[in-house]
């Protein structure tokens, strides 16, 4: 996929780069030297590499924008930095973005540059180049890959935003996806819309927080400087303005217990002097119902913070080396050929239409799995948080009244109401979840020509039911067919309790995927979870909205 290709389909170049490094050359002009002094010949051995194509001098432009980026926001903030010019104090500063470069840069004449001044001013770390805590990075798809597609895009996301996160390289392993996926983050992110940019990072933030996912706070905090955000905002949620303070209450709802939210919650956010207009709000919900789910993909692939992102202090990866014991691989094994054999049973889709008269009946049938020994209680950001940590409730059938999907859906009623407010958002939200509902391989481990739809429609409707969405047209039954216990464990801690999954969980998991197919089944679970709660966000807005007319 070409750069021409992405922007055509929305994905543009960010303008604001340019006016960031125009701005920066404003800045003292010591600094402007004493950058030049100590890294300037690094960007000449750069430039003399890659200026022969036009793509390499993209890539030298981020590289340029990397290194700057980290720089400024200290000098701005900071005399210290400036006074006394020392070269140990910038390398300091820099070496964690030459690093990040140096092993996680899609053009290989840069890592390699990056790598040999490394070399001369400090032992090189194998350890930097992992992604991830669970999957080897000999596993994962590489910076350079084979595929001309992935390269593509790998080469196009860097070039445009100076970076190929930990994300994307996972989402190597399913490229029609990061497609979608990144046109629509960009567009959520950085593109037209109600909210301002800084704002946008800022309740980013605040719904990472909420499962105290480091890598994704780190992110957003990195992008709020970047975007000029009020760095004083990020001392705590109480030095925001207090229009944005009140969002906190609406997110905890949204994030732990959605189908608890009323109108009388969205009138708090609309009404008074400073209150959201509608299109605010709209955009509001989808960046936190994208973000609460986005971290159950981070935590559920045990990805590790960017090597300029990492706070040991505040580590929220639980790691532990995990070894599957020989009984444990047995039966996971015997576990993915018995779903093999259901799979394989032509009379599936009968069954499953014969049964579509009593599926409403047949939720109340759906094993939850209910957890215990969580550990990861307490929040690493109160100063986001605040003092009182919720954190997600079981749906209890009995007392709760279920959301029937036909009466209030994404398709049939969210996504009319989001196109009326935030258009352009809503037909590449609803083209990411069809594709991701729809995209199989046809393949399960070795296995070939497998119809993996039962199991990817268990897995959907599964975390749904979590959150009290039921749909009349689907037999749950099917949900305790096709996921034993174990991949309950593991999808339910994805989309409810992300911060608790551990290695363990993604070694048993229940049966013995390879990683990409993992990634596939987390990616299930945040497209579900966030449409469950945009459904719930929009229902709410929708009946507040018909009561003011």
């Amino acid at each position: 996929m070409s750069s021409k290709r992405l922007q055509t389909c929305g994905f543009k170049r960010m303008p604001a780069k340019e006016d960031k490094l125009k701005s920066l050359r404003n800045l003292d002009q010591k600094r402007d030297v004493l950058f030049h002094l100590h890294f300037g010949s690094i960007l000449e051995c750069i430039q003399q590499t890659i200026s022969r194509e036009q793509k390499r001098a993209k890539a030298l432009h981020s590289c340029v924008y990397s290194v700057l980026e980290n720089l400024a926001p200290r000098e701005e903030e900071s005399a210290k930095i400036l006074f006394p010019f020392k070269t140990e104090d910038y390398l300091e500063i820099l070496l964690p973005t030459i690093r990040r470069l140096a092993f996680k840069c899609p053009f290989g004449e840069v890592r390699e540059l990056m790598q040999d001044y490394l070399k001369r001013h400090e032992k090189c770390d194998p350890a930097w180049g992992e992604a991830s805590s669970f999957v080897p990075s000999s596993l994962l798809v590489p910076l350079s890959p084979n595929d001309e597609m992935v390269r593509q895009m790998f080469e196009d996301i860097f070039a445009s935003r100076g970076r190929l996160s930990h994300i994307d390289q996972v989402l190597g392993w399913h490229p029609l996806y990061l497609e979608a996926f990144t046109m629509s983050t960009e567009f959520l992110m950085r593109e037209e819309g109600a909210l301002s940019v800084p704002t946008r990072n800022y309740l980013a933030i605040l719904a990472s927080s909420l499962h105290n996912c480091q890598y994704l706070v780190s992110l957003q905090e990195s992008e709020f400087i970047f975007n000029r955000g009020e760095h004083s905002w990020l001392e705590g949620l109480d030095k925001a303005p207090r229009k944005i303070q009140r969002i906190l209450k609406l997110g905890k709802l949204l994030a732990h217990r959605p189908w608890k939210l009323t109108p009388e919650d969205i009138a708090e956010q609309m009404e008074g002097s400073n209150g959201w207009t509608v299109a605010e709000l709209v955009q509001i919900i989808a960046i936190l119902a994208t973000f609460f789910s986005l971290t159950g993909l981070v935590h559920g692939m045990g990805l590790l913070p960017e090597m300029d992102m990492e706070n040991p202090s505040r580590s929220t990866f639980i790691s532990k080396e995990y070894k599957l014991d020989d009984q444990t691989r047995e039966t996971v094994q015997k576990n993915r050929e018995n779903l093999l054999k259901l799979l394989d049973k032509k009379e599936n889709r009968t069954q499953e239409v014969e049964k579509k008269q009593t599926a409403q009946k047949a939720s109340s049938v759906v094993d939850i799995c209910c957890l215990t020994n969580l550990t990861d209680t307490a929040s690493k950001y109160p100063e986001y948080t605040g003092k009182d940590v919720e954190r997600y409730v079981d749906f209890n059938i009995k007392t709760e009244k279920l959301h029937r999907r036909q009466d209030f859906d994404w398709r049939s009623h969210g996504y009319g109401l989001m196109s009326r407010y935030y258009q352009g958002f809503a037909p590449m939200l609803n083209g990411e979840f069809d594709l991701i509902y729809n995209l199989t391989y046809q393949r399960l481990r070795s296995a070939g020509n497998v119809d993996t739809g039962p199991f990817r429609r268990a897995v959907w409707y599964y975390v749904h039911r979590l959150y009290g969405i039921e749909n009349d047209d689907y037999d749950y039954a099917s949900i305790n067919k096709y996921l034993n216990k174990q991949v309950k464990k593991f999808i339910k801690k994805c989309a409810c309790y992300p911060q608790d999954i551990t290695r363990s969980d993604y070694e048993v998991f229940g049966y013995d995927f390879t990683d990409d197919e993992k990634c596939h089944v987390t990616l299930l679970v945040f497209e579900a979870r966030r449409q469950a709660s945009i459904v719930f966000g929009l229902k709410a807005l929708g009946k507040y909205l018909s009561s003011t007319r």
